[in-house]
């Protein structure tokens, strides 16, 4: 999943440009496009919950946008259409999973915990987790072009995205050292997923600002954005724990 997200974001950072001018002019109407964008990004999250195994830094972020947009004049212009977002963001901690007992043992989990992961009794390492979101919706957006005549320079952005998640999925992958009844240590290295994780949640209403210009080479914008609905919600203590923080697109 990691190796498939780094190659379309890397697909996203060459293409993003070029795609995101590409536009098809309606027939008879001048001031209206339907335009088909790819963006590729770097989130860094600007959050309270440093306590919870839920805490991340930072993600990757790669949008699919197909916006129908309307120039209300040279500086203003209306957009809106369908939008899909893929958000993988690496969790901070090393975690285990909250085993809940079903009647048959202790095996469906419930969410994460701190805590090193041990497999069995003599067992013993760290388990590190990652979220993946591919999320569906509708974006508006109203974007303000200070040099009517030249909007490659700068556009000022005011966006809102109503989005669902068709898929969610928590990965871990575990390291650890494994002592065999001869005495014997050997070390270990295992992969997981667990999709549609009660712990992740699948609704998006995010609030957001983009500065974007074409003239800086790299970096093609800046969004700071706020999600107005928990990201997760911890099995444990039931809070809900919201994303907030800025995009670079590249």
């Amino acid at each position: 999943m990691k190796r498939i997200f780094l190659t379309m974001v890397l697909l996203g950072t060459l293409l993003g440009v070029q795609a995101q001018d590409d536009s098809l002019q309606c027939a008879g109407q001048q001031h209206v496009s339907l335009e088909l964008g790819l963006s590729a990004g770097v989130s860094l999250f600007n959050s309270d919950n440093e306590t919870s195994p839920y805490y991340s830094t930072h993600g990757l972020v790669l949008q699919v946008p197909l916006l129908l947009s309307y120039h209300v004049s040279p500086h203003w212009r209306l957009a809106t259409g369908l939008r899909v977002d893929l958000n993988y963001n690496p969790l901070h901690y090393n975690v285990d999973l909250n085993m809940v007992d079903d009647g048959n043992g202790y095996s469906y989990a419930d969410g994460l915990n701190f805590g090193n992961y041990a497999g069995n009794e003599y067992s013993d390492g760290k388990q590190h987790a990652y979220t993946f979101f591919g999320y569906l919706g509708i974006p508006l957006q109203a974007t303000w072009y200070p040099w009517s005549h030249e909007h490659r320079l700068l556009g000022v952005s005011a966006d809102f995205f109503a989005g669902y998640a068709f898929t969610t999925n928590l990965g871990l992958k575990a390291s650890y050292a494994e002592r065999s009844s001869s005495g014997s240590v050997g070390f270990h290295e295992s992969d997981g997923i667990i999709h549609h994780a009660p712990s992740l949640q699948p609704w998006k209403l995010e609030l957001g600002i983009t500065l974007s210009t074409d003239v800086l080479g790299l970096t093609h914008g800046v969004r700071f954005f706020v999600n107005l609905l928990p990201s997760y919600r911890d099995p444990l203590s039931g809070d809900g724990i919201y994303l907030h923080g800025m995009t670079f697109f590249l």
